[in-house]
């Protein structure tokens, strides 16, 4: 069947958030992160129809370090299993191309076959394997250690997270987004000022790429495991927020037993990034 794919707009986001809510009811943020996607981020939002009716939806956006990273892929369950996931995954390739991206990634969950397997037909493989962990807060007032300060130098910054890099099997995730660990990625965590340290060279990098107002992500920590979690916590409390997440290779046992300690719960299961290069 020949479908019609247009770009998401203002105009027929409805439509886009149907799909998603008829799809992923219990996992929508469409609707509540329409503006970051149509507005702010390079890289469109497809939206793909059979005849009229809103049948699929992708997303294309591109990461600090050039490289596009494929979100938001939904088809209606009526609709899966029709070529609507391939017309999507050639629209992204042939955006991703365009815009000059060296590599592509997506992320799905482990026990998501037919996922999986779509994004091996375009030339993707695995890189990486995740489990993330959340903490809910309660109202109780958590102490915020006042030794955590932002890291303003930028070259103590790239000190720090390249001790840590190897913790996180060269990836580092906020809001499902994996990104590589590189100098273009530290230097956008630097910049939105998500990197705070202790004099003694424990350190938290912790905020979001979007939807800030769900929580925020600790893309890595290093140092005082606990005493980082426990600024963490704290930080996210006072930012009036709900709930603070880590996502990590799941091999990582004293990060597990740390989390653990802090009262964080692990998902049931893990997420794995498949990653195409494009070009070198």
């Amino acid at each position: 069947m020949e479908y019609t794919l247009e770009k998401g707009t203002w105009e027929n986001i409805d439509d886009a958030v149907r799909v998603e809510e008829e799809t992923l009811p219990k996992s929508c943020y469409l609707r509540d992160n329409s503006s970051y996607f149509l507005d702010h981020t390079a890289g469109d939002l497809t939206l793909v129809r059979a005849g009229e009716e809103p049948v699929g939806i992708g997303k294309l956006s591109v990461l600090p370090d050039g490289s596009g990273w494929l979100e938001t892929l939904r088809v209606r369950p009526s609709w899966q299993g029709r070529g609507v996931g391939k017309a999507i995954y050639g629209r992204w390739l042939q955006e991703a191309e365009r815009l000059g991206c060296p590599a592509i990634r997506m992320f799905t969950g482990t026990g998501n076959v037919r996922s999986k397997g779509l994004a091996e037909r375009f030339g993707l493989s695995l890189a990486g394997t995740y489990i993330g962990a959340t903490a809910k807060l309660s109202d109780e007032k958590l102490d915020l250690p006042p030794e955590f300060k932002p890291v303003t130098d930028y070259r103590l910054a790239q000190v720090l997270l390249e001790s840590g890099r190897w913790k996180m099997e060269d990836f580092v995730v906020m809001n499902n987004t994996f990104f590589r660990c590189s100098e273009k990625t530290w230097r956008y965590l630097w910049e939105q000022g998500m990197i705070f340290a202790d004099e003694h060279g424990s350190f938290v990098v912790i905020g979001a790429r979007m939807l800030r107002q769900r929580g925020l992500h600790v893309a890595m920590y290093g140092g005082d495991g606990r005493r980082c979690l426990q600024f963490a916590k704290a930080y996210t409390q006072r930012q009036g927020l709900p709930a603070v997440t880590v996502s990590y290779p799941p091999q990582n046992q004293r990060i597990r037993l740390e989390l653990e300690q802090e009262g964080f719960v692990h998902d049931q299961s893990c997420r794995i990034v498949m990653e195409r290069i494009l070009k070198k």
